[in-house]
């Protein structure tokens, strides 16, 4: 998927455009079994069952990265997500939005008025997405039925090395920040860029008492700024339902150069 660095970039550079499932109510997986808690299991296991918490109920989340900042939430059940990403390029601030309700795609897209009329972008408005039109369905923010594939906790799904538990809720450790391909992921060539430092950046963690991961920060800032990655999860199981964007239009042709 493009990553929300390589998809501000593109138009102000190049003249284009896991696990078992949780029932975090009951405190069983989908079969019934009791979940073990987190102090019954090795560190890396605890972790990486309160991120699959997460992904168990509706939740909402901010996100830092570098010079970029976001904010959504996501409902598995409802099969719905919003999302709204931004940052600055070249001394150019610019934007990009998704909402998403199964199977139906809106992007909002502003990259400042100037650049949106080189581009023939509406701005900020709202439009309706022909998923079949995008030349690469990798870099589409749903998967094949049309369901959200944002991928905001794939970034420490995979990876994850030397996790240790300093407290009942905290945990430490490094993760591959090559291991992840999403929207929210480093671009290729902050990874490139930082070589093999990439494979092992330190991490935070912080889960609640539930049982969710709260905070997981990448302290990477040493190797580059885009590698300090800060996570915030909150609102589990009770977000406001995603609602269709109003006044939305059919997007116009040249918004598909985003999913190239």
């Amino acid at each position: 998927m493009k990553h929300i660095t390589a998809l501000l970039a593109l138009t102000l550079t190049a003249g284009g455009l896991a696990g078992c499932t949780v029932d975090a109510q009951s405190g069983t997986t989908a079969d019934g079994r009791p979940i073990a808690t987190a102090s019954a299991l090795p560190p890396e296991e605890a972790l990486l069952a309160a991120v699959h918490a997460v992904d168990a109920t509706a939740y909402s989340f901010t996100i830092k990265q570098g010079s970029k900042s976001g904010s959504g939430r996501i409902d598995p059940a409802a099969k719905s997500a919003t999302a709204t990403l931004g940052g600055t390029v070249d001394q150019v601030t610019a934007s990009v939005a998704y909402t998403v309700i199964t199977p139906e795609l809106w992007v909002k897209a502003d990259f400042g008025e100037e650049l949106n009329q080189r581009w023939g972008f509406p701005g900020d408005t709202w439009m309706l997405i022909d998923t079949s039109k995008a030349s690469d369905s990798a870099t589409l923010p749903v998967d094949e039925a049309g369901a959200p594939r944002f991928g905001v906790t794939d970034l420490f799904k995979h990876g994850l090395t030397q996790v240790q538990r300093t407290d009942a809720t905290h945990f430490t450790g490094t993760v591959d920040m090559t291991a992840a391909d999403s929207v929210f992921a480093p671009s290729g060539d902050v990874v490139k860029d930082a070589g093999g430092k990439a494979k092992a950046v330190p991490f935070t963690a912080t889960v609640d008492s539930q049982g969710h991961l709260t905070v997981f920060t990448v302290n990477g800032a040493s190797i580059d700024p885009e590698l300090a990655v800060k996570l915030t999860f909150a609102d589990f199981g009770a977000v406001p339902p995603v609602t269709r964007p109003a006044n939305a239009i059919t997007a116009p042709t040249a918004v598909y150069a985003l999913f190239d």
